[in-house]
């Protein structure tokens, strides 16, 4: 059979047809998955179960989208066969390859196939992880699952092999694990790309996506370090001394990945929100909004477009030139609700080209919590259209529980507690590049677990380093100046913020 290699000698008499690539094409079985001219088929032959991904011609049109889009296109089996061959040779867990067909020197126009083995009782992580497995970890099955995975991706990165599509669903494990001998398996490597060494920019990509695709289960800081400490092997300390630059690249890919499907759902600029988001949107020539579908909002519009009801009915927090705060009960639940006020006509000229304030507090409640900082939840964020394009706008969110961190200093909270919570604040803050642009202590909720960060009107996010860095650092001396009338904690905090 010219072009054509089948390993599994069940299959040998089967493919040994005079038109190999028409019986891949059209043989029967499960369909997993189809993607352009690609088609993922699980079959049954000889009491065995294989899966076939078959692909035909994809044109010299999509090739060229995909190069002017700096993507290396996917035209056939033969990258997945060869990265999985790869793999097998350097001894690392992954499908067996029991077939593999290609025909065609001309890459817009050829027909090729990929059969492998199925992976019995096994479970990709992503599933693991969706099934709510990795809460019934012990702490030292955790850490022994995430050392293996870390020194498998280094093994596989050192080998000169890099995934392209890193994520949870493509590493598999044995459904009953066994955490003295723990097996995960590679699949999925049709993008796979083969080198005597992986340059850095596709280290951070692999890792990047790996670490995008468990931020949603909860990834912590000591996961994190762990898992980077490993894949190293290096100690924490040497990690952030030696990798501080290329840690700050994976996490910036990591966190704009995991941003970027969800900013669809709570933004204006976007047409369209997915039918699965908890929000909803609305755009006339009077107003807009973005709200959360599971709150009545009705009665949050009826409140919110008369003032003098919102005054009457609410708690009144702060009533300035600039904002209204209130603090109002509805459905036997308090929530805050913040009125940007436009001060005047230069002023409303000024913010034109800008966001609404309430739009970027929004925006940075979601940006923040996302990083694991606790903010009060994000309920509606409202703009009414005004003359000239001023635009009066609205932010409602839940109430936040604790004690405001100026009171609580007063109260003699304990400061080692408060010194942790501030200094990862701004290390996360750090991780996305965002500054929060009034940070005193007046603007921090703290309780006995947790501290919150609120009033993010000014927040920004800062693409350019030495920006940011300007502005981080502002933050930093802003919190410093609102503590100094603790010796103590100012001088604990100044050390560590101040050197990072």
């Amino acid at each position: 059979m010219k072009g054509v290699k089948i390993f599994d000698h069940n299959l040998f008499d089967f493919f040994n047809d005079d038109e190999p690539f028409l019986l891949a094409e059209n043989l029967e079985g499960e369909i997993y998955r189809e993607y352009g001219k690609r088609t993922t088929k699980n079959f049954q032959f000889a009491q065995k179960s294989y899966f076939l991904k078959f692909h035909g011609p994809i044109g010299w049109f999509e090739i060229f989208k995909n190069l002017l889009q700096f993507k290396v296109p996917v035209v056939g089996a033969l990258r997945e066969f060869e990265a999985l061959s790869h793999l097998k040779k350097h001894k690392i867990d992954s499908l067996e390859v029991q077939g593999f067909g290609n025909k065609g020197l001309n890459p817009a126009n050829s027909f090729s196939f990929l059969i492998t083995e199925e992976l019995y009782g096994t479970i990709s992580l992503e599933d693991f992880f969706l099934q709510g497995r990795h809460k019934e970890l012990l702490p030292t099955q955790r850490r022994k699952l995430i050392k293996h995975v870390a020194k498998l991706i280094r093994k596989m990165h050192l080998s000169g092999l890099n995934h392209r599509d890193l994520y949870l669903c493509h590493l598999h494990i044995k459904e009953d694990v066994d955490f003295n001998d723990i097996k995960v398996y590679l699949i999925d490597l049709h993008r796979a790309q083969i080198r005597s060494n992986v340059p850095e920019r596709w280290l951070v990509k692999d890792l990047g996506g790996f670490f995008h695709s468990i931020l949603q289960f909860g990834l912590s800081e000591k996961d994190f370090y762990r898992f980077m400490t490993t894949y190293f092997e290096c100690s924490l300390s040497e990690l952030l001394q030696n990798r501080s630059k290329l840690i700050k690249k994976i996490l910036n890919r990591c966190f704009s990945m995991y941003m970027k499907p969800r900013l669809k759902e709570f933004s204006f600029n976007s047409r369209d929100i997915p039918k699965e988001s908890p929000y909803i949107k609305r755009v006339d020539k009077t107003c807009r909004w973005i709200a959360n579908k599971d709150y009545d909002l009705e009665k949050f519009i009826g409140i919110i477009n008369d003032e003098s009801l919102l005054l009457k009915n609410g708690e009144l927090i702060k009533n300035e030139e600039g904002h209204l705060i209130v603090k109002l009960k509805i459905n036997d639940r308090y929530f805050y609700i913040k009125k940007y006020r436009i001060k005047s006509f230069f002023h409303a000229f000024s913010r034109l080209l800008k966001e609404t304030r309430a739009f970027n507090s929004w925006s940075a409640l979601h940006w923040i919590n996302m990083i694991g900082i606790n903010t009060p939840k994000p309920i509606l964020c409202y703009e009414s259209n005004g003359l000239l394009g001023a635009r009066t706008s609205f932010l409602i969110t839940e109430e936040i529980n604790g004690e405001r961190l100026d009171r609580a200093l007063e109260n003699n909270i304990n400061q080692d507690f408060v010194v942790a919570k501030i200094q990862s604040f701004f290390k996360r803050m750090q991780w996305i590049r965002f500054s929060h642009g009034d940070t005193k202590t007046s603007n921090f909720f703290i309780s006995q677990k947790k501290l919150t960060v609120f009033d993010l009107d000014s927040a920004k996010r800062n693409f350019l380093s030495f920006y940011f860095r300007k502005a981080i650092l502002r933050d930093k001396m802003r919190f410093l100046r609102s503590i100094e009338n603790f010796d103590t904690l100012h001088s604990k905090l100044y050390s560590r913020l101040l050197k990072n």
